[in-house]
């Protein structure tokens, strides 16, 4: 269990929630609002917890059913930089439990992926198989995987970009940046037209919603009814110690007479055994 400031609205308002391993942002959206410190409370709708990644200039919002003990863990220790803010989004009713898309979502379409700091490339984008790929013409036929939503997802950018389109985006790995060893593998910008944009980022987010959703209940509930049950019919049980049976297993019958040496016995005559 830790102590985290969570602000409300903006940075000039915080109060402190205990949060620890299972601790869900929906969790802390009922503890602040439990203190009446959202304005007309948080049935009034739209509220949602954002992960604000200042060292990136990036944020996103939270998911409801997302733990924070994984969103804070992947920040650097070492910086006090980012933060958890409280705020309305027109997101929240895309990214709740309800909205779960049935199948994983998928877009393509052309935008300007920035390769190198300041360096831009135009090229065809396609989601699929909750990944992202990239290649030079709209064919696809040159495709290369650039990452997985498994452990990424996506973000807005808040920090200024000098970008060839108006609109700006990115995808950021939600796993710690100490697990790669090229950075500019750890994150990934965008930028197209503002409609292309929005759209690029919906798709994403609900995408990496999918593999959430998998993950925390689909496979959770099938290594469930995988795993052996402690009581019940079904559990394995230690066997008790056995008695040694009453009669032997193999019925041995009285020694053929045949096969028993004569009482007396005469060796023949010329034998070694012969009397002498």
């Amino acid at each position: 269990m830790w102590q985290q400031r969570v602000f409300i609205g903006n940075m000039q308002r915080f109060v402190l929630v205990e949060i620890g391993p299972g601790t869900s942002a929906g969790d802390v959206l009922n503890i602040v609002d439990g203190q009446s410190a959202l304005d007309r409370g948080a049935g009034s709708g739209g509220w949602m917890l954002w992960e604000v990644s200042q060292d990136f200039g990036m944020e996103r919002p939270i998911r409801n059913f997302e733990t924070l003990n994984d969103v804070c863990g992947a920040w650097n220790s070492d910086k006090t930089v980012n933060l958890l803010v409280i705020k309305k989004t027109l997101l929240a009713p895309l990214l709740s439990s309800k909205a779960m898309p049935s199948s994983s979502p998928t877009c393509s379409g052309y935008v300007q992926w920035e390769h190198k700091r300041g360096k831009w490339q135009k090229r065809w984008m396609e989601l699929r198989e909750h990944s992202l790929w990239l290649s030079k013409r709209d064919t696809g036929k040159d495709a290369q995987f650039l990452c997985s939503l498994n452990n990424f997802d996506a973000y807005y950018v808040t920090r200024v970009h000098k970008a060839p389109k108006p609109y700006v985006f990115s995808v950021k790995s939600t796993d710690s940046l100490t697990y790669f060893e090229d950075t500019s593998d750890y994150v990934h910008v965008f930028s197209c037209g503002e409609s292309e944009g929005k759209n690029w980022l919906e798709k994403i987010l609900l995408a990496r919603s999918y593999v959430l959703y998998q993950e925390r209940n689909v496979v959770s509930a099938s290594n469930a009814a995988a795993a052996p049950s402690n009581s019940g019919a079904g559990a394995l049980q230690r066997s008790g110690t056995r008695r040694r049976p009453a009669q032997p297993l193999v019925a041995v019958g009285a020694p053929k007479n045949d096969m028993m040496a004569p009482l007396s016995f005469e060796a023949p005559a010329g034998s070694l055994l012969s009397r002498r």
